[in-house]
């Protein structure tokens, strides 16, 4: 017969797993009250606003635009809001959503604040998912399971109540931003479903993100980066960065995947955006201080080191609606210019060298300045604005998260009256 162990004795060398977790009855309350948090910090955050005004491009876009302007719904109505805002931008959903807004609530701004609060809410707490899932893949679980929990409820946190965030939620008509965010973030979540699923739910998740990625597309443009970011996804943690035949042989479908998928919308929209381009800059070229398309990107290399700036400190006297950046006429002037052409590089590049050690650490990096990339690189936008980082920021929030979170812990663990009874004296490494 075997002898039982007494209660509370452990092997010698044995270890307890600190759990990732809660287990039990317990585990779907911790998630009710992750999303209440999150819920709950967005409105003391945003409580204040629901009734700020109409400003800049709200006018131009709500009050001055007929084509939202829908009193009765019909298919032939809802059919004119399309084909007249297709004419001038795909981003047909969010003008779908600005009508809908109309219908119910006329241009009253408490409705549309209200929409934008809750788009806002549902991006947290699809962050939350989505980093609850990613830290406890197969590849990630031993290492960051027992912390998943913690971190991604802090890296919510961080995203729904960081300032940056404020002109994304705020300012009415920049729910085309926090929407795009939203689909983006739910679209990865239902990837990582479907992964890890088989027969019809794995159908039914990637159908799923298909409908949200075009949702996604149709609120905002910058979605379209989407299919490069599950492909990293994928070759970081599913496939472990198997560089074997059947590795290779996978990544070259993926790739072929998103060549066909690029080529597929160039056929679509590619004419429109060059002419975009094109008579954007022609436009610019007309203004008192022109910009080239090469002092643009030039200029952006400065822009996008900055936005982390406004990450770190993001002091009332810091954020803008309305910045004037000063432009980078060549890559000596200023000599800034060169040397955050070199951080950057330096950054990517260090992403690129660690990926197989740290990947979780390569791919945050590589989110925040892949996220940025559309709108940071050659069409002709206004230099600098703050709703460009609400999808980018998860990046650098995540990894302050793990940070703060590992430290912690680490320390907690360290101090003789808060160690655990169980008798486990640090994480899992």
């Amino acid at each position: 017969m075997s002898r039982r162990k007494k209660k509370g004795k452990l092997d010698k060398g044995e270890k307890i797993p600190v759990p990732s977790q809660p287990k039990g009855r317990s585990f779907p309350f911790h998630h009710l009250f992750a999303i209440a948090l999150i819920a709950g910090v967005a409105l003391v955050a945003y409580s204040n606003t629901f009734h700020v005004p109409f400003q800049f491009d709200d006018r131009l876009n709500i009050t001055q635009n007929p084509n939202v302007q829908i009193k009765v719904f019909t298919w032939e109505r809802v059919e004119q809001l399309v084909k007249n805002t297709y004419k001038d931008s795909i981003r047909v959903f969010s003008y779908f959503t600005l009508a809908l807004n109309y219908r119910f609530g006329g241009v009253n701004v408490f409705g549309y604040h209200l929409v934008n609060f809750l788009i806002h809410i549902g991006s947290g707490v699809f962050l939350y998912w989505f980093l609850l899932l990613t830290f406890n893949l197969p590849s990630l679980k031993e290492k960051y399971g027992p912390i998943s929990y913690k971190v991604a409820l802090f890296s919510s946190l961080i995203f729904i109540s960081h300032p940056i965030q404020t002109q994304s939620v705020t300012y009415i008509v920049q729910r085309m931003a926090s929407m795009a965010g939203m689909f983006y973030l739910l679209s990865m979540v239902l990837y990582i479903k479907g992964r890890l699923s088989t027969g019809r739910p794995r159908i039914f998740y990637f159908g799923g993100m298909v409908l949200t990625y075009l949702l996604g597309v149709f609120s905002k443009e910058n979605v379209a980066i989407l299919p490069l970011f599950v492909a990293i996804y994928e070759f970081y943690f599913f496939q472990n960065f198997d560089v074997s035949l059947r590795g290779k042989n996978f990544l070259f479908v993926l790739l072929g995947a998103l060549l066909v998928l690029g080529v597929f919308g160039f056929i679509i929209w590619g004419e429109r955006y060059i002419q975009v381009i094109k008579e954007g800059y022609e436009y610019r070229a007309s203004l008192p201080s022109p910009v080239t398309m090469g002092e643009r990107v030039l200029t952006q290399s400065r822009v996008v080191l900055y936005y982390l700036t406004l990450l770190v400190f993001p002091y009332p006297s810091r954020l803008n609606l309305d910045y004037d950046f000063p432009v980078s006429k060549t890559v000596l002037d200023p000599p800034t210019t060169l040397i955050s052409i070199l951080i950057i590089a330096g950054l990517i590049g260090y992403s690129i060298w660690t990926a197989k050690k740290r990947p979780v650490l390569s791919f945050c990096i590589l989110w925040y300045f892949g996220n940025l990339v559309i709108e940071s690189s050659i069409f002709p936008l206004e230099m600098v604005y703050e709703h460009r980082l609400y999808l980018p920021s998860v990046g650098p929030f995540v990894l302050f998260s793990l940070l703060v979170v590992r430290g912690i812990e680490q320390w907690k663990y360290k101090l003789p009256f808060l160690k655990p009874a169980t008798g486990v004296d640090k994480l899992s490494s």
